[in-house]
């Protein structure tokens, strides 16, 4: 089974991060933390951890889809990544999915890969420069492409990849068991 890469800058949003790690983790999806330049990240709030491996070592051929978490200065990090960027722009060639939550979409808008709707975090559209800017949704899926809005949004994103990559069935397995509504 391949593997999805979540990425974690320095400056990233805890919420967003751990809560996608760990949902996609219950619905038996092996998701990696990879580090954008180091193994050790510190987030925008001070919690400090270890990846699994860095952005160095993902060989996008074993994944199946990459997520950029927000935060800042996590998501200007990713976004100034010209390395970030190759990665990004080879998941899309080959039509694999990529997501984004809050300042992150920002990456994909300098990548080259955002499609024609997505949302950010709000206020965050301005920084994005990328029309199709959706401000009424909390998760915008535009063909391999799944953007959400923030922290509060965070596992509502996290579900809809489940269901994304394993289907309605393990979505709500998963959902019932976080008491999600």
């Amino acid at each position: 089974m391949k593997k999805v890469a979540v990425i974690f800058a320095n400056g990233f949003e805890e919420i967003e991060a751990l809560s996608i790690v760990d949902v996609l983790r219950r619905a038996d999806i092996d998701a990696l933390s990879v580090g954008l330049e180091k193994k050790n990240v510190t987030g925008a709030h001070g919690v400090e951890l270890k990846t699994d491996m860095v952005l160095d070592d993902l060989k996008v051929e074993e994944f199946e889809m990459i997520i950029l978490p927000g935060g800042l200065p996590g998501a200007k990090h990713l976004a100034q990544s010209e390395k970030l960027g190759v990665v990004l722009r080879e998941f899309d060639t080959n039509n694999l999915k990529i997501g984004a939550i809050c300042a992150a979409p920002w990456a994909l808008s300098t990548a080259g890969v955002l499609k024609s709707s997505y949302t950010c975090y709000p206020g965050f559209e301005a920084e994005v420069k990328h029309k199709g800017y959706v401000s009424d949704v909390n998760v915008v899926k535009d063909q391999n492409i799944i953007t959400s809005r923030g922290p509060a949004t965070a596992m509502e994103f996290a579900l809809e990849v489940v269901k994304e990559l394993r289907g309605e069935a393990r979505y709500q397995e998963v959902k019932n068991g976080l008491l999600f509504k």
